[in-house]
């Protein structure tokens, strides 16, 4: 199970790479240093994926990503490999009126380094409702002595669904949303980022698999974006579910312990 779990998240790292980059150098969104202590990753990932919009509204997103320097632990076959850098070429079918926007962190347009937490962009005013399953398309430039490969990657998972403007209570926003994991995998403290429509209380739980109760945190939460810390530290490395109960709604996920 947590084989097959770190090959989403390696498959997820490069998919995602995608998606911060950018046709507009004047992009401007600030890396999460709460990423920072994890070994690589993506936040939202596939499971979590992006938030929806609503048609003729703006909309705007952020992702953020921490390139491996080792480029075996997205691809085992490429074990012994350096990455030397990830440059974005393209996405398909974004929804009309959204573009992907990069904080390049090279001169080179559209690029990202690894070991230093980035992020970009999905901003515009979306034009017609629908769920965009996109294809993202990246080269990975990795070294070996002192020959440099691009490899080229195209992965999919990702989607954005745009509604009918029927409000953000009737879209979910209005309560629990955008929920992710921080870092992930964790090492001694997880923390759980959530946004609340309303002020409200809630919980954290966490779950090993088998579906014994593990930890659980009480919070009250205040309108807007909200973390949740936890102590993972005496937990044993594995798989577990945390589940996130607020305003009536409750999301469920994954999160990887790997001390």
């Amino acid at each position: 199970m947590l084989r097959k779990t770190n090959k989403r998240m390696r498959k997820t790292l490069l998919s995602s790479i995608i998606i911060l980059v950018a046709y507009s150098a004047g992009a401007q969104c600030t890396p999460n240093q709460l990423y920072a202590d994890s070994v690589y990753g993506v936040w939202p990932d596939t499971t979590e994926n992006f938030m929806p919009g609503v048609v003729n509204t703006f909309y705007t997103d952020t992702l953020h990503l921490l390139v491996p320097t080792d480029a075996g632990l997205i691809d085992p076959a490429y074990a012994g490999f350096t990455i030397d850098s990830v440059a974005f070429d393209s996405v398909s079918n974004m929804p009309p009126g959204l573009s992907v926007i990069c904080n390049s962190q090279t001169p080179a347009p559209c690029t990202y380094l690894p070991s230093q937490v980035g992020c970009g962009l999905i901003e515009g005013t979306p034009t017609t409702t629908g769920t965009y399953e996109m294809v993202l398309h990246v080269t990975a430039y990795t070294t070996l002595g002192f020959f440099v490969l691009p490899v080229p990657q195209e992965f999919g998972g990702y989607s954005i669904s745009i509604n009918a403007n029927m409000g953000l209570a009737d879209m979910g926003l209005g309560t629990l949303s955008n929920v992710r994991t921080v870092p992930n995998p964790a090492n001694s403290i997880l923390r759980v980022e959530f946004t609340l429509g309303r002020s409200s209380n809630g919980r954290v739980v966490l779950f090993n698999l088998v579906g014994e109760e593990v930890a659980d945190q009480r919070f009250t939460g205040r309108q807007g974006l909200n973390t949740v810390p936890m102590n993972v530290e005496q937990l044993e490395n594995g798989i577990y579910l945390y589940k996130v109960q607020a305003g009536g709604k409750t999301f469920t996920g994954r999160v990887v312990v790997d001390h």
